[in-house]
C-alpha cells in the first residue's frame, strides 16, 4: 500500500499561468477522493491588476506594487474568501507567496496568518535578467529566501528552478546554504514535479535528510493531468535512499488546525 502524500502546491484559474485547472474541478475531486492538497495560487498574479497580471515580472514591478497596494490587497482578500468558501474534503487554503527584490511580500501583512499553508517562491531575480556574475546571483537568491523565511513561510517551493532556467549552475554550497536556512527557519523544502530539476533535487533531499529538514511534496499542478501524479516524488525519495515506511516522518503533513475547516 502506497503512503498517502499531501500535495502542498496546486493552482486554479486564479493563476495566470494555469491551463485547464479550476476551483470547481477541485471541489468535484474532493467528492470522490481523500487526497489532501493545498491551493496555492501566485500572490503576484492576483495582487497585480487584471490588465497586467504579469506586472511582477516587469521592470515596473515595484512602482506597480506601490500603486496597487489598496486595490491589490482587496483582490487578495476576495481571492482568499472565494477559496475558503469553496473549501471542502481534503482541500486547504494557501498561497504561493512572492516577494519584491527588496524583500517586501506581495500579500497583505494581516492576512497571511489566516492561511492554512504559505508556500514561498523565488520567482523574479533582477540579477538573472541583467546577467550579473554568479556570486551576485547567489547573493540575491539568499536574500530572497531569507526574506521569505522572515515572513513565516511553511515551505520553499522549487528552490532552484529560476536559477537553472537561466542557465546558471546550482553549486553544492548553495544547496547546503538552502538546507541550513530551512533547518534554522523551520520551513520545509519542496520536491516539485511540474518542472523537474532531478540533480539539484536529489542533492537537496539527501542533505535535508541528513540535517533533519522536512520535505514537501508539490505537483505544482497547472493542468489537470498533473494532479495526483506523485511518480517523480516517489522516485526522488527512493533514489535518496529513504524507505517508504519512513516517508511520513520526513514529509510535510496537512495542517492540523485546518483539518476541521477543510472537512466541512
Amino acid at each position: 500500500m502506497q503512503t498517502a502524500l499531501f500535495d502542498c502546491h496546486t493552482h486554479t484559474e486564479f493563476s495566470a499561468c494555469a491551463e485547464d485547472v479550476s476551483l470547481q474541478r477541485y471541489v468535484e475531486i474532493t467528492r470522490t477522493s481523500d487526497q489532501p492538497f493545498a491551493i496555492t495560487d501566485h500572490s503576484a498574479q492576483i495582487f497585480y491588476p487584471p490588465t497586467n497580471r504579469w506586472g511582477f515580472w516587469s521592470d515596473d514591478a515595484v512602482a506597480l506594487f506601490e500603486a496597487n497596494i489598496e486595490s491589490g490587497g482587496a483582490r487578495i482578500r476576495h481571492y482568499v474568501d472565494t477559496i475558503r468558501e469553496a473549501q471542502c474534503g481534503g482541500m486547504y487554503v494557501g498561497t504561493e507567496l512572492d516577494v519584491l527584490p527588496d524583500g517586501r511580500m506581495v500579500f497583505p501583512d494581516d492576512l497571511l496568518g489566516s492561511l492554512d499553508t504559505v508556500a514561498g517562491a523565488v520567482h523574479s531575480m533582477p540579477t538573472l535578467k541583467a546577467e550579473r556574475p554568479l556570486d551576485e546571483i547567489y547573493a540575491e537568491f539568499r536574500f530572497q529566501v531569507t526574506a521569505l523565511a522572515g515572513h513565516g513561510i511553511d515551505l520553499l517551493v522549487h528552490p532552484y528552478r529560476l536559477v537553472l532556467a537561466a542557465g546558471a549552475p546550482v553549486s553544492d554550497a548553495l544547496v547546503d546554504w538552502t538546507v541550513r536556512c530551512a533547518r534554522d527557519g523551520g520551513f520545509a523544502l519542496e520536491i516539485n514535479s511540474h518542472k523537474q530539476c532531478e540533480d539539484a533535487d536529489l542533492r537537496m533531499v539527501r542533505l535535508a535528510l541528513e540535517m533533519g529538514v522536512t520535505l514537501a511534496i508539490g505537483t505544482d499542478t497547472h493542468r489537470t493531468s498533473e494532479f495526483g501524479d506523485f511518480s517523480y516524488h516517489r522516485q526522488i525519495l527512493r533514489d535518496a535512499g529513504l524507505p517508504e515506511e519512513s516517508w511520513s516522518a520526513h514529509l510535510l503533513q496537512p495542517p492540523v488546525a485546518a483539518e476541521a475547516a477543510a472537512a466541512e
